[in-house]
């Protein structure tokens, strides 16, 4: 079998590229020219059986779609990783010579609209953070402090801590609001959710799960909420449950991440339409996600894949020190990310989802890419 996997400067992709070539799967890499300005670290990979650089898709997504569709050539299979590339793929799929196995575009861009995601949540039964329509509503019906952000990506290549803020006056809140409001209309305002950033990841054939796996962050980078830093696998039949109705209303085809946040009672964030950060901790927990998406693309059937070990533990060092460094001036978290950074730099059972000896090129590009 051979994929396409598109966004080859990402980490995901990285993730992506790796998991297939242990698979057996090869795997061609492909990235747009804006982003392609040194070496992408999937380029490198030893797992990459070829690769090629694109226009932009800011220069037009017509000119990006046509050379995808060239570099596509001889592949079962193409896996979009940003949300744009998704979302233009799924404009274009006529014109793509091999399977996108993503659902139809409108199915993406309610996922992808947090607002929209909302609602979904309430006929699925899933508890949301209270929220407000706007700014006005906010500051007079919210208790702060709270959380903005944008509705959606779609159009934008943000940093994940540039997506949102958390807001503890009122004068924060109108400073921020407006900020977003000027990358996209409409921003969501909800209340802040204390405790762990959870995530599902699932794959799903028209909402029925093929696979699943919950995890914890218990560092994350933004401190405030943001990417793992460290996960862990956990397994928790109230996350995986609510993560299924999700899927099942949206009759949802693909990967995703469902994000919870919480301690003993969760609230639904958001829906990610897309493979995700942690997918390197799935891979090593035994599951894995882009081999089984190209399986099910091409039509194989296979039985759910939800059985992992749990306590398993993955380190993002390049996320993972900024996180403890900032964490360093934070009182809530000093003690907590600073004495989990030196016990987890210690073990040797905890691996680095981005860094390999056995995949090196491509790992030192990575780190070469964080330099600004």
């Amino acid at each position: 079998m051979k994929a396409l996997v598109t966004d080859g400067n990402s980490r995901v992709a990285l993730a992506v590229v790796r998991a297939l070539g242990r698979a057996g799967v090869r795997a061609a890499v492909v990235e747009q020219e804006r982003f392609a300005a040194r070496s992408p670290p999937a380029f490198l990979s030893r797992h990459a059986w070829r690769s090629a650089v694109l226009p932009s898709l800011e220069e037009g997504e017509g000119e990006f779609i046509a050379a995808l569709a060239r570099a596509a050539r001889g592949c079962d299979v193409i896996l979009p990783v940003s949300t744009n590339v998704l979302l233009a793929c799924a404009r274009n799929a006529d014109r793509l010579p091999a399977r996108v196995p993503f659902p139809p575009l409108e199915t993406i861009r309610r996922a992808n609209d947090k607002r929209a995601v909302q609602e979904v949540a309430r006929r699925a039964g899933v508890p949301i953070p209270a929220s407000a329509e706007g700014l006005e509503e906010a500051l007079g019906r919210l208790r702060l402090p709270v959380v903005v952000k944008l509705r959606d990506d779609e159009g934008t290549c943000l940093d994940p801590g540039d997506r949102y803020a958390v807001c503890r006056t009122p004068e924060e809140l109108r400073a921020q609001y407006r900020r977003l409001e000027r990358i996209r209309p409409l921003p969501m305002v909800q209340e802040f959710v204390a405790g762990d950033g959870y995530g599902v990841g699932i794959l799903a054939r028209e909402g029925r799960v093929l696979a699943s796996l919950c995890y914890r962050r218990e560092r994350e980078y933004p401190i405030s909420g943001g990417p793992s830093a460290l996960c862990v696998t956990v397994r928790d039949g109230r996350l995986s449950g609510y993560a299924s109705a999700m899927v099942r209303e949206l009759r949802w085809t693909g990967p995703a991440m469902i994000e919870f946040r919480g301690g003993d009672d969760y609230r639904l964030m958001e829906v990610n339409p897309r493979f995700w950060g942690g997918l390197p901790l799935a891979t090593r927990a035994g599951i894995n996600f882009p081999h089984l998406l190209c399986r099910m693309a091409v039509g194989e059937d296979f039985p759910p894949v939800t059985e992992y070990p749990e306590g398993l533990r993955l380190r993002f060092l390049a996320l993972d020190l900024p996180a403890v460094l900032r964490a360093v001036a934070d009182p809530l978290r000093r003690r907590r990310y600073l004495g989990g950074f030196l016990r987890d730099l210690l073990d040797p059972a905890v691996s680095d989802g981005i860094f390999d000896l056995r995949d090196l090129k491509a790992s030192l590009a990575y780190l070469w890419s964080r330099i600004p």
